[in-house]
């Protein structure tokens, strides 16, 4: 049986490999992804992940960077948005689905003419 870590590894690295090309440049999305699913620092993400062959299987390396060398390596990439590129919508954004319940909390009367 696969593991949802496993799992979750496999998914992150075919989204990595729609986005760049280049095998290193994807193997380091996923591991800055895999060290944002932990919720760990650089260092003990690679520790743990260097305790888990299945993960770094499907991320096709056979050893782990240095924690330092990820850590400048997503610091050096630019995470500026286009002008042109279409930004995300604030209910994505805030978390609202077209599911959400309505709001259906009163609101007190802000003028004299709405008491």
């Amino acid at each position: 049986m696969t593991s949802e870590f496993r799992l979750l590894t496999r998914v992150t690295v075919a989204k990595a490999k729609s986005v760049v090309a280049n095998p290193a440049e994807w193997a380091m999305l996923t591991l800055h992804a895999l060290r944002i699913e932990l919720g760990k620092s650089y260092r003990v993400a690679v520790d743990l992940l260097s305790e888990m062959p299945g993960v770094l299987d499907e991320i096709g390396l056979t050893w782990l960077p240095h924690y330092t060398v990820l850590r400048n390596w997503f610091e050096r990439i630019s995470t500026h948005q286009p002008r042109n590129a279409p930004a995300t919508p604030p209910s994505i954004r805030l978390g609202l689905t077209a599911t959400s319940p309505p709001d259906t909390t009163p609101t007190a009367p802000t003028t004299a003419f709405e008491r």
